[in-house]
């Protein structure tokens, strides 16, 4: 970016310039703290999705030990027994076991 006209340097003295360092300055520091804002707003965007999330699985699993409470109680003995009618259920008066002759369940 060495430009020469008379002998010289057109960069190097506006480099010199005090005007000019300055607004380079402050251009810079300004590309630098909106860099910053972004990466503080992204980070921070992040954060709430995190906990958002978090939250939910805490919710989600309260729901799940809730539910395993509720098919615990309806697989119990006396949920069924209260139930019996409705499922079509019929008390047994005589219990026959069978008995087979060998211990062979399935023969060739």
């Amino acid at each position: 970016m060495e430009v020469q006209q008379g002998g010289k340097n057109i960069f190097v003295r506006a480099l010199k310039n005090p005007r000019v360092m300055s607004v380079l300055s402050v251009g810079c520091m300004l590309a630098f703290g909106v860099l910053y804002v972004g990466q503080v707003n992204s980070a921070a965007t992040k954060g709430y999705a995190v906990r958002e999330l978090q939250e939910k699985n805490v919710e989600l699993r309260h729901e799940r030990d809730r539910l395993d409470m509720q098919i615990a109680k309806l697989r119990s003995l006396d949920s069924v027994t209260a139930r019996e009618s409705f499922l079509g259920l019929k008390k047994i008066d005589q219990i026959r076991f069978v008995k087979t002759g060998t211990d062979v369940v399935a023969v060739r």
